[in-house]
């Protein structure tokens, strides 16, 4: 039971970069129905488009990071590696998103620059998300998602969140089977966590718990990444047959989970041409992603006279792409590159 365990290296020609821009764009196109005031496009039972693109984000994030946890299995340097990730980019954006709102927000300037901004900022530095800033959207038609101007960021606490969850099954011994069964049971009760009936039985608790399940099931799909290769097709034949069961007995949720997570999987641990290569002009994905919802609440803004989807699509793609490349080239790429100094900041020696 208590026998280290190896995972075999993850290559770098896989398809992970081109299915996280892929999975970036599907949010956006899917919040553009909502904010247009129409019904988002669902693929499976009970789930938008965006919301599988967010359960792939989720899985692959659990089985990459998890990846980088055996790289280099230092508390401090992990944390360090996943701050550098996601921080800066978001204050940047933070800031970009205040300044910008500036420009048409409906109060005077010396009200918009105020205690609801100070607070604006400083949550959303502390990745406790705050949704709107004085003045701005107010007056966008659609009350279901009116005066938001970053309604996509809810996940990113929550990707923090699953962090700490790795780092405390880090800490206690992920590489001992006895704690790879641990985050299994973990990923059941996370996901009975969602199940109709429970005391947590709520939409956005629900979210929490369902994409929590998505993460760690990544985790563990990385950690049992020998077997799964060695018994490929026995994994395949489990696994549909627990579908097909979940379907027969309505857990749409579970049979959700099973075939989103182990496709983008399948797909992103392969190297296909074109995918392979998404990241040439710079990994984009976490930048459009924090920048979206702006942008298209800008575009309905600005554009109240039309309810064209292809046009204000279009627009928001463009614009949305251009400043995830800047956020990638201007803040993102110069934070990562920090990562190379952490083993002489934080020597082995400290842990």
């Amino acid at each position: 039971m208590g026998t280290t365990r190896r995972l075999p290296a993850l290559g770098h020609g896989n398809n992970f970069d081109g299915l996280r821009l892929i999975a970036s764009l599907m949010v956006l196109v899917s919040h553009q129905f909502a904010l247009l005031g129409t019904t988002e496009p669902t693929l499976v039972p009970g789930m938008t488009l965006g919301m599988i693109a967010v359960a792939m984000f989720f899985v692959m994030s659990g089985y990459l990071v998890t990846q980088s946890w055996y790289q280099d299995p230092h508390i401090i340097r992990f944390a360090m590696r996943r701050f550098l990730r996601i921080w800066p980019g978001l204050i940047v954006a933070t800031v970009v998103l205040v300044i910008a709102s500036a420009a048409i927000t409906s109060l005077p300037l010396h009200d918009y620059f105020g205690k609801e901004t100070r607070r604006f900022i400083t949550f959303n530095a502390q990745l406790r998300a705050v949704y709107t800033l004085p003045g701005v959207f107010a007056t966008t038609p659609f009350n279901a998602v009116r005066s938001a101007v970053n309604g996509s960021w809810w996940t990113i606490p929550l990707e923090a969140r699953c962090y700490a969850y790795l780092i405390v099954l880090g800490a206690m011994g992920l590489r001992r089977r006895l704690f790879s069964v641990l985050a299994l049971i973990l990923v059941a009760f996370m996901y009975a966590r969602t199940l109709p009936g429970h005391a947590m039985d709520n939409a956005f608790h629900n979210l929490r718990y369902f994409y929590t399940a998505f993460f760690l099931g990544g985790v563990c799909a990385r950690q049992f990444a020998d077997e799964i290769q060695r018994h490929y097709r026995l994994m395949l034949c489990v696994g549909a047959g627990v579908v097909i069961v979940a379907g027969l007995r309505s857990q749409v949720g579970l049979a959700e989970w099973i075939v989103i997570g182990s496709l983008t999987l399948l797909v992103g641990s392969r190297s296909t041409p074109g995918l392979r290569s998404a990241a040439r002009f710079g990994d984009l994905s976490y930048g459009i992603y924090i920048y979206a919802y702006f942008v298209q609440q800008w575009t309905v803004h600005i554009w109240p006279a039309t309810s064209s989807y292809p046009a204000t699509l279009a627009v928001a793609c463009l614009i949305t792409i251009l400043l995830g490349w800047c956020s990638w080239h201007a803040v993102e790429a110069p934070a990562l590159a920090l990562k190379k100094r952490l083993r002489r900041w934080f020597p082995d020696a400290a842990a």
